[in-house]
């Protein structure tokens, strides 16, 4: 599986070139969209993108033997190219998908027109944009040394394109030398956070994942409102061999501060909460990324070969599990990410009915105040009197349903329904429970037994 990282460097030196080169960079951005746009209609029809932008560049660039409609070069002096492609190629971006959200717009509008409806707002065409410059090499960057600790870029510097000596801390050396150097580097992208500047190198590896037949231990992740997350380690028998239950209570009180201190905000009419929001993007990002580490820790010392997850949807959900939907986004995204480095796959399974069904077969639980006024959510009762934590038993549910349909891919189809019809509830992929697993398991080497006699 080809997988692309990356990894950002901080950089020493003159950072007032950096900055003037990013401006440089947004201002010409922001010179070229009109003018696409102004001639998109030329070439709309154009076979491929290239053509595009050699027709653009025409239009701004002039050379010996041709004369440019725009003043680009006199607004930018010096330019360099394959920064000038850089740009082009944005701004074709950019009005292509303005175009087509005009286009399906306009369509809408009809629709709704005939049906006596009023249409949305018109999308408009922004030409500010905060990008940021991808650095080609040789023409915009050379000679990165991890050993010396440098790299060289090109700026804008006192009036000129040239190349500036930027060092690189030890640290981000020490990670390329042990971790980076046998991928392929491509070219980096300079970012301004707050007052630093970095060198974000993207890597491409290829690493072959654990062979599908023969998987045999899973980790099982449910990822709830009262714990960040529940894991278990099971095996296709439906054997759990582990569980463990992680929660950040610490950075959760940090959360909650700064979103009391929102509404606080919110009451006496203010609406300057920018920097509060931000500091609540941290700190969830900062859980996420605590959650992944500790679910990556639990497999590895387990010796897990997939990572199972529920997918999940909270659309017309409310906001408290919109926000567990963006942190459960951010968590499967960074897993999977992870997880692939170590040749390890990544599942999610349907969610439905995971904390309600209970593992044991015995049909639908009760959960939190629907046992008693005081029992906590996080508890359930299953229909034998049996209470359990309600993330746990999801837990096993999560991993049973993986393995049913695991098992379920290796047989022919009149072996399956076969098996479905001595286990009626794996045909649905909404009511298997762990049980399910351990009695369609036996069902499977029983026909299995029958086969080769």
């Amino acid at each position: 599986m080809n997988i692309t990282s990356s990894y950002g460097m901080k950089l020493t030196g003159d950072l007032k070139a950096l900055e003037n080169t990013i401006t440089i960079y947004r201002d010409s951005l922001c010179f070229i969209i009109p003018i696409v746009d102004a001639h998109w209609d030329e070439m709309k029809d154009f076979e491929y993108s290239n053509q595009r932008m050699m027709y653009v560049e025409k239009l701004i660039h002039s050379t010996a033997n041709r004369q440019a409609r725009y003043n680009f070069d006199e607004k930018f002096p010096k330019f360099p190219t394959y920064l000038r492609r850089a740009v082009l190629n944005r701004a074709l971006g950019i009005v292509s998908s303005y175009r087509s959200n005009l286009a399906n717009w306009e369509e809408k509008k009809v629709e709704l027109e005939e049906k006596g409806g009023k249409a949305p707002q018109c999308p408009r065409l922004s030409t500010r944009h905060f990008d940021c410059p991808a650095y080609y090499k040789r023409d915009l960057f050379k000679n990165f040394d991890s050993i010396r600790q440098t790299i060289e870029l090109k700026v804008f510097k006192n009036g000129d394109w040239v190349f500036e000596t930027y060092r690189l801390k030890t640290s981000d050396c020490t990670y390329y030398q042990n971790h980076l150097a046998g991928k392929k580097q491509n070219v980096p992208v300079i970012q301004k956070k707050g007052r630093r500047f970095y060198a974000i190198f993207s890597y491409e590896e290829n690493v072959p994942l654990v062979p599908e037949e023969s998987i045999s231990k899973i980790c099982a992740v449910d990822l709830g409102l009262g714990t960040d997350a529940t894991c278990s380690i099971m095996d296709q028998d439906g054997t759990v061999y582990a569980r463990k239950f992680i929660s950040f209570s610490e950075e959760h009180d940090r959360l909650h501060t700064q979103l009391g201190r929102i509404k606080r905000n919110q009451k006496r009419g203010s609406r300057h909460n920018k920097t509060l929001w931000r500091k609540v993007a941290g700190i969830s990002q900062d859980i996420a990324d605590k959650t992944v580490k500790a679910i990556l820790d639990f497999g590895n010392e387990h010796g897990v070969d997939v990572f199972v997850l529920e997918y999940l949807d909270f659309k017309g959900k409310n906001a408290v599990k919109r926000a567990h939907l963006w942190r459960y986004k951010c968590i499967y995204k960074v897993l999977a990410q992870r997880a692939h480095q170590y040749g390890l796959r990544i599942a999610r399974v349907n969610a439905r009915n995971t904390s309600r069904l209970a593992f044991d077969g015995s049909g639908w639980s009760k959960r939190g105040r629907e046992i008693t006024p005081e029992t906590p959510y996080a508890l359930m009762e299953f229909p034998t009197g049996k209470t359990y934590n309600a993330d746990l038993n999801a837990s096993y549910n999560i991993g049973a349903r993986y393995f049913i349909r695991h098992l379920l891919k290796t047989v022919t189809a009149t072996q399956r329904l076969v098996l479905e019809a001595k286990v009626p509830r794996v045909a649905r992929r909404s009511t298997c429970t762990l049980s399910d697993l351990i009695n369609l398991r036996s069902e499977f080497v029983a026909l299995a037994s029958k086969t080769q006699a």
